[in-house]
């Protein structure tokens, strides 16, 4: 891919910056129950709903694994109970493999550089913090009730960014139909998981930043994790 044209570089968190899907979903698993047998379950179908937002996640897993309808109230507890065992956990999960130094890499070359999660903005920027990631990014933009599709094409309006100059990196479906609806260019993060194996029309997709960057960026290193 042409680099040289990408003037806004748009990052999902979970997945692509942060290491924190296995610890998210085994959070998602705490808030909803104490029975062993059912967290598993719900940690394996949380890894199945990659790119979409939170509140789309707790009604499925409630559907599919609780197999109940929520009782007043319960889907504010869950959400409240998730944000607060997501928060540690993302603010714990060690970083992908480049992640820093990508971020600074593109610095250099004048490229801003966004976070965009499913993650509502005040959490993720708390989290951000907590990585010491803050100052390698240039803005901020979180999620919330609603489909990563509508995050992005938020963002790209309250910016005015031109769809022709970004690229979006992310780990799932759901951000890869996010960047098609928006007209913005996609590379693909998956470490081995098959989640693009059948699409198409898209950069990659690469184990990790640390791969991306030596590929499309000619760093001689991607870094350490976490680094």
């Amino acid at each position: 891919m042409d680099i040289s044209k990408i003037k806004i570089c748009i990052f999902d968190v979970n997945g692509v910056l942060i290491e924190s899907n296995l610890a998210n979903a085994q959070a998602m698993g705490e808030a909803f129950t104490d029975d062993p047998a059912l967290r598993d379950q719900i940690v394996e179908q949380y890894l199945k709903l990659t790119g979409i937002d939170r509140g789309s996640k707790i009604r499925i897993i409630q559907e599919q694994v609780m197999k109940r309808p929520f009782k007043e109230k319960e889907f504010e507890q869950r959400w409240e109970r998730v944000k607060e065992l997501v928060h540690v956990s993302m603010s714990k999960a060690p970083l992908i493999k480049g992640c820093k130094e990508v971020l600074t890499q593109l610095g250099k070359r004048k490229i801003t550089r966004v976070a965009l999660s499913n993650t509502p903005r005040a959490e993720l920027e708390k989290i951000l913090s907590a990585q010491g990631l803050e100052s390698y990014l240039d803005f901020i933009r979180g999620g919330g009730d609603w489909p990563k599709t509508e995050s992005l094409g938020r963002l790209l309006r309250e910016f005015q960014f031109e769809p022709n100059k970004c690229l979006f990196m992310g780990d799932g479906k759901g951000d890869l139909a996010a960047a098609r609806s928006a007209g913005v260019a996609f590379v693909g993060i998956d470490p081995g998981t098959g989640e693009f194996d059948d699409e198409e029309g898209f950069e990659g997709p690469y184990k990790n930043l640390s791969e991306w960057g030596r590929q499309v960026l000619g760093m001689r290193s991607g870094g350490k994790r976490g680094g």
